[in-house]
């Protein structure tokens, strides 16, 4: 950066479920302060608050609703009962998470990433608020059901958390376009240390199963090693999940394969040096495994954004998707990963090469141009 502008103050709000979210705001609040500017984190979860405050930042625990979705909508009655008990002490949580932002400083601007703590900040404080997801495509672009699922439960939930943001980058690992000149689509946020990972390819299947509600690996990993252990021996597998399924997923493991607790730099090692990736169908995943040049066999968990994610991945040939493990759809995506390398590869360096965190800072840094003084250059060019 060459201009001469003040630093910013900036408090991003951060969606406590999983780590995708926390991993890719961590990426960003990180190069924000290495280019001088003051980042604070909302987020909710003890072990997201702590996740944050090891990275040296400020962060808070923050009221996250429960907005369960039943069918493909949310419904009223089901979002009341399910936070009637919770919603006072909610209420007052927000109501101090408040005067903690008049103590500390009130800052520039809002960032928010799919959570309703920081769009309230915003308009309390009459601040810009910039929403930074993946998730905001199924609220602007109108996409079309999935099989049986449909968009409108993340609709609603979007709507809820954020009722209005002043400017909303959408994170995409395929190109989207709209014509609101509040959209700005940007590729995936991923992490220096997946971009720096050395990448090679070796007789290794690297795979990673979550839990959603009562949705747990189990039978994917099940279904997963038998077909190696029938039709793929010559091949390592490599199996990671989170500790309260190891060991039930241990018995599974034998001969070249392995079931690994979830270790972050492990997995990603592990990836850069693998055939190809085996999951559920996840965002930030997806998102890395392109940036190291892996296709992957997706097996989606019981959502539209998973559905979503799986079919055009599917769809643009960077990979296959199936509804459950099966010999048909593993030994299929097998045979073509040659071709689906190259398809990644190709992709990758035409569409995920540019660094989102750039038109990000660019653009929150042009919101004060006033007030120069000169800032740090950022370490992550």
């Amino acid at each position: 950066m060459s201009g001469l502008i003040r630093p910013l103050s900036v408090i991003i709000g951060v969606n406590g479920i999983g780590m995708g979210h926390s991993v890719r705001q961590s990426v960003i609040a990180q190069y924000l302060r290495d280019r001088g500017h003051e980042v604070r984190i909302v987020t909710n979860g003890t072990a997201r608050v702590e996740y944050f405050q090891d990275l040296g930042f400020t962060a808070w625990n923050g009221w996250m609703p429960t907005l369960l979705a039943r069918g493909d909508r949310i419904y009223a009655s089901d979002a009341a009962r399910a936070n009637i008990r919770q919603a006072p002490a909610g209420i007052a949580q927000h109501l101090r998470l408040r005067q903690l932002v008049r103590e500390t400083g009130i800052p520039d601007v809002f960032i928010t990433d799919y959570e309703p703590n920081t769009p309230r900040l915003a308009y309390h404080f009459g601040k810009p608020l910039i929403s930074v997801d993946q998730q905001s495509k199924y609220r602007h672009l109108g996409l079309p059901n999935v099989g049986r699922y449909a968009r409108t439960a993340d609709e609603q939930r979007l709507r809820y958390f954020t009722p209005r943001a002043d400017r909303s980058f959408i994170c995409s690992f395929v190109p989207l376009k709209d014509e609101d000149p509040k959209l700005e689509f940007i590729a995936p946020v991923v992490p220096d240390v997946v971009r720096s990972a050395p990448v090679s390819t070796e007789p290794l299947f690297t795979a990673y199963f979550s839990r959603y509600f009562d949705h747990g690996p189990e039978d994917t990993v099940r279904a997963l090693t038998e077909i190696f252990q029938q039709h793929v021996t010559d091949r390592a597998l490599r199996i990671y999940a989170q500790g309260a399924d190891i060991e039930v997923l241990r018995r599974h493991a034998g001969g070249k394969i392995e079931i690994c607790p979830f270790d972050r730099e492990a997995f990603i090692a592990d990836m850069a040096r693998s055939e190809a990736v085996f999951s559920n169908a996840g965002f930030n995943l997806i998102s890395e495994a392109f940036v190291l040049g892996k296709p992957v066999h997706l097996v989606p968990l019981p959502t539209y954004d998973q559905h979503w994610c799986a079919k055009v991945v599917d769809e643009a040939k960077l990979g296959t998707s199936t509804a459950r493990i099966n010999p048909a759809g593993v030994l299929g995506f097998l045979h073509r990963l040659q071709e689906l390398r190259q398809n990644v590869v190709r992709h990758r360096d035409q569409h995920l090469t540019t660094d989102p965190r750039r038109q990000i800072a660019s653009y929150l840094e042009g919101l004060l141009p006033e007030a120069p003084r000169q800032l740090r250059s950022s370490s992550a060019r």
